[in-house]
């Protein structure tokens, strides 16, 4: 048995870093991008739409500055989501920023749906420069028979806006807390021949601390499979939404607990304020084309070269025009579908930047990988 994609659509008005836009003042905004995605009869309340997105972003304000945005994702005219974000400056010149994101909404009623988010500007002068990738997967969650090869879907959400629940504190490591858990069947006949994406979305703010630390985990029936730090410092950003994924290879037959944690490193104030995002989708590696179906995985490759920080060993990023490349995989397009498909690719890394004081002063992602999944999109 497996789930059923009943839609995927893509918005893509920049793919590379080209000009720039005013975000104007809140509570006007500007609407960055927007997509449709049609929800089938049979699948009426029994589905989920993840929806991605990945905003670059320039603070034009002169430095050291930080400047301050809300984006906001809407389904048919109503709010969903929301989240703060710092446009940080350096001290010798303007900064950009890209900032990834994701929510699911849960059990849409039937009909064609319209998906569009946007940013506004609550402090200093900051524009989008780009790219501007929106994306929407929708995905049944009744079991059928079908070549999709999602095996399975889950999702928690525990908080998909800012403000609306108290403040969660982070403790001070080796203490924890889970920020959200789902649990994944894997069938028998799909064991040790899968690959389990998962995706994290939690804003994070500071209120004291001149600087916290913190370190994300995600953990497999209590095992630890990933982790990733990021820094608030309140010279620069004291509001940060970290958006990261991973990849499970090739997981074994039964009924798993994902879990999401975080702790404090540096024993400071900061506090988990929203949204909190957690999902994971289950593919099958042995995709097989169907004839006279829509919305297949046609292909599906993952390389994941480091899941966890290695700090004693790190990578050194050459001066332009040398480059460092992270990570490569392979999909095959079948001669069937040429041309009407499409590629979603992702690719965070774990980046390191020294302040002049000589400590970390943004700490992103902490792995490098490529991911490609390619769908037949309904035409």
């Amino acid at each position: 048995m497996a789930r059923k994609i009943l839609d995927y659509a893509a918005s893509v008005p920049l793919s590379v870093q080209s000009g720039q836009t005013l975000i104007p003042n809140s509570p006007a905004h500007l609407q960055l991008a927007s997509v449709g995605v049609f929800i089938p009869p049979s699948a009426t309340g029994a589905n989920r739409v993840e929806v991605t997105t990945t905003v670059g972003v320039l603070n034009n304000t002169p430095p050291p500055s930080t400047g301050r945005v809300q984006f906001r994702i809407f389904r048919d005219g109503g709010e969903i989501f929301n989240e703060l974000q710092n446009t940080p400056s350096s001290f010798s010149s303007t900064q950009s920023s890209v900032f990834t994101f994701h929510t699911v909404d849960f059990n849409l009623t039937q009909g064609f749906h319209i998906y569009s988010v946007t940013v506004e500007s609550l402090s200093l002068v900051n524009s989008v420069i780009g790219p501007i990738t929106f994306s929407a997967l929708a995905i049944g969650t009744a079991d059928t028979v079908s070549n999709d090869q999602v095996i399975n879907y889950q999702a928690s959400v525990p908080q998909s806006v800012q403000g609306v629940a108290p403040p969660v504190v982070i403790p001070t490591s080796p203490a924890r807390v889970q920020l959200a858990v789902l649990g994944i069947f894997i069938p028998q006949a799909h064991a040790g021949n899968n690959r389990v994406q998962l995706k994290a979305t939690v804003g994070v703010g500071s209120v004291i601390s001149f600087s916290d630390q913190y370190l994300f985990r995600m953990f497999r029936d209590g095992a630890e499979i990933f982790n990733t730090a990021a820094s608030l410092n309140l010279v620069n950003v004291s509001f940060m939404s970290s958006g990261f994924h991973t990849i499970d290879f090739d997981v074994a037959a039964g009924f798993h607990v994902y879990s999401l944690t975080v702790e404090n490193l540096t024993g400071g104030t900061a506090q988990v304020i929203g949204p909190i995002v957690f999902s994971g989708i289950v593919i099958g590696t042995d995709t097989q084309l169907a004839s006279n179906q829509n919305n297949q995985v046609l292909d599906y490759n993952a390389s994941v070269p480091r899941s966890v920080q290695v700090t004693a060993s790190p990578l050194a990023i050459p001066s332009s025009p040398a480059q460092l490349q992270l990570a490569g995989t392979g999909i095959n397009i079948p001669t069937t579908p040429a041309g009407t498909n499409r590629v979603q690719i992702k690719e965070p890394s774990g980046v390191s930047i020294m302040s002049l004081l000589g400590n970390p002063n943004y700490v992103f992602v902490s792995f490098a990988m490529k991911k490609k999944y390619l769908m037949r999109p309904i035409r």
